[in-house]
């Protein structure tokens, strides 16, 4: 592995389905398949819809994935607002509902931090056009922390068919 903050390369998140079907876990899951044409039927067997899993989930979950907002994005700024960084301030503070922000295919060139106050979240890409989140920056000219392209700090959060580039 490289030194940290000289590591150059793309963080690709892929998810079969919407991702508001959390996944739990127990003892006796079935392990996700590390051959990726056997995921879809993994899936199928093991995760189960949200309408059927009613009452074993987080109540907070539960309520906020009964309750979705969707905010449309594109990389030439022509969506519901110009930038990511825009959409997540648009989310009331303490939001307990899904907010799903769809990005169109495309490079997003901005820093984006989703602060704790902004649980729910879900970046939702297109899977065969996804998105690519990149700041460009390194840790050479911000400091490793602050030369992050995508900073989480809240609950629930989602990333569905996104590539982050990392530096």
């Amino acid at each position: 592995m490289a030194k940290r903050g000289t590591y150059t390369g793309v963080l690709t998140f892929l998810a079969i389905s919407l991702c508001l079907i959390p996944i739990a876990y127990s003892d006796d899951a079935t392990p996700i398949p590390e051959n990726k044409a056997q995921v879809v039927s993994w899936f199928q067997e093991n995760v189960k819809p949200l309408s059927a899993r009613q009452g074993a989930l987080d109540p907070a979950l539960e309520a906020a994935e009964s309750n979705v907002t969707i905010i449309k994005m594109r990389s030439d700024g022509s969506g519901d607002f110009k930038t990511i960084n825009e959409a997540i301030q648009s989310i009331a503070t303490n939001n307990m509902k899904r907010v799903i922000i769809s990005l169109t295919g495309g490079i997003y060139k901005e820093k984006i931090k989703i602060d704790r106050t902004k649980p729910f979240v879900t970046f939702f890409g297109d899977a065969n056009d996804m998105p690519v989140l990149d700041f460009n920056g390194d840790a050479t000219q911000f400091g490793t922390v602050n030369s992050a392209t995508l900073i989480v700090e809240s609950d629930y959060f989602n990333a569905v068919n996104i590539k982050i580039v990392v530096r």
